[in-house]
């Protein structure tokens, strides 16, 4: 049986539209700002700020998978000895771009990226407009011999992604930073992150930009029953939602509701 607990922050900031250093700064100083986590969680496009001009500005602001972001959180995560899980649009080919997001951990290395598999173009969304789509394999690492893995914004209404997640990977979290405008598509967002997450029985963290048009970052654990397990979110305004995993609880859910082990052959 897995024991122990995984801290986790979501980090709720405030973009400045096209501006790379302002974004890192404002990421690295909420992360020195609170009590110590394992693993900090950004949103989509941390680095960049998600919005039609920073996408019109890509050639200037996309960057390769061991650029400006990855110096930046590489040194934040080895002087904190935790993980940061940052977003930046990446340059994979000339004039071609994937939105990617990268994880280093608390030796400053490399741990995992994932480009992002779902490009979205509903509501007020028009990344195909500007990017491809990952074609690359599914991102995970482990955090204190557990396996996390990594999601998009968009990715999460795709459930075959995250089961592929959970049963190939045997993940118990997924990190999933988002850039959620307040559009019709915006009210169901958590609505599809409890039902990621109690279908796969793991825990997300799901991040978004603060502001106005954004905003509700969410927590939710792996069952949730309206009274003692809730699913647990921020306001509009900049702020950390502070999450734990507990490995225990995550083992004694699945035993009490055997949703993955009682899935037919049948499939």
């Amino acid at each position: 049986m897995k024991t122990g607990q995984i801290r986790v922050a979501g980090l709720q900031i405030a973009q400045v539209e096209g501006n790379r250093q302002a974004n890192i700064e404002a990421a690295i100083g909420m992360i020195e700002s609170v009590e110590p986590h394992d693993i900090y969680v950004l949103p989509e496009l941390s680095s960049s700020g998600y919005s039609p001009r920073v996408f019109q500005a890509l050639d200037e602001l996309a960057e390769e998978l061991e650029g400006s972001s990855y110096d930046a959180f590489s040194e934040i995560a080895r002087k904190k000895g935790c993980c940061i899980c940052y977003s930046f649009p990446r340059r994979v080919e000339r004039n071609q771009f994937t939105i990617c997001t990268a994880v280093v951990d608390s030796r400053g290395e490399l741990a995992a990226f994932y480009d992002k598999w779902h490009v979205c173009s509903t509501g007020d969304c028009c990344e195909k407009d500007y990017f491809t789509a990952g074609r690359g394999p599914l991102g995970t690492f482990e955090v204190k011999g557990a396996k996390v893995g990594l999601a998009i914004c968009y990715d999460i209404r795709f459930p075959e992604m995250i089961r592929k997640l959970a049963l190939e990977q045997d993940i118990v979290l997924v990190l999933h930073p988002g850039g959620w405008p307040k559009d019709e598509c915006f009210f169901s967002w958590h609505t599809f992150v409890q039902t990621r997450a109690m279908e796969n029985q793991i825990y997300i963290m799901s991040t978004n930009w603060a502001g106005l048009d954004n905003g509700r970052s969410v927590f939710c654990p792996p069952f949730v029953d309206g009274r003692s397990r809730t699913i647990e979110t921020l306001d509009d305004s900049p702020g950390v939602l502070s999450g734990v995993v507990d490995l225990r609880y995550l083992e004694d859910v699945r035993e009490k509701y055997p949703y993955r082990s009682d899935r037919s052959e049948f499939y």
